[in-house]
């Protein structure tokens, strides 16, 4: 809530959110009360931003809230999810096992290397 708000979460009172719940603040839009202090322009388009968010969800009582992991199948966190998620977007470098993985001595897999990422200073490349 608080990268959601952050003006509207700075006026309410710590004491008041850190002890009550997501179902008793949208139950009779009770966490209107919990805001203090006096509202600005921007606080008010927060406030806006939020009670058209908050109309749209329904409550179900006497069911526990459930933390799901967006980045894995089964919903459950792992740090190989977390470690793949780094990488989504990126590009793979496929020939990289055709090179680290040949029988050719080191300097020339370490040679190779350069040549498929475009850093080996060539003649024509230390010109330019």
């Amino acid at each position: 809530m608080e990268d959601l708000c952050p003006l509207i979460f700075s006026m309410v009172p710590k004491r008041i959110s850190n002890k009550r719940t997501v179902h008793e603040a949208i139950t009779d839009m009770r966490w209107i009360h919990d805001i203090h202090g006096v509202a600005s322009i921007e606080v008010i388009l927060e406030f806006i931003k939020v009670c058209d968010i908050i109309l749209d969800i329904t409550l179900q009582p006497g069911v526990a809230d459930v933390h799901l992991w967006r980045l894995s199948s089964s919903g459950q966190y792992s740090a190989s999810s977390a470690y793949e998620a780094q990488f989504q977007g990126s590009v793979q470098f496929s020939p990289w096992e055709r090179i680290w993985k040949t029988w050719a001595p080191g300097k020339c897999r370490f040679f190779l290397g350069l040549v498929a990422h475009n850093r080996c200073w060539t003649a024509d490349h230390l010109a330019r």
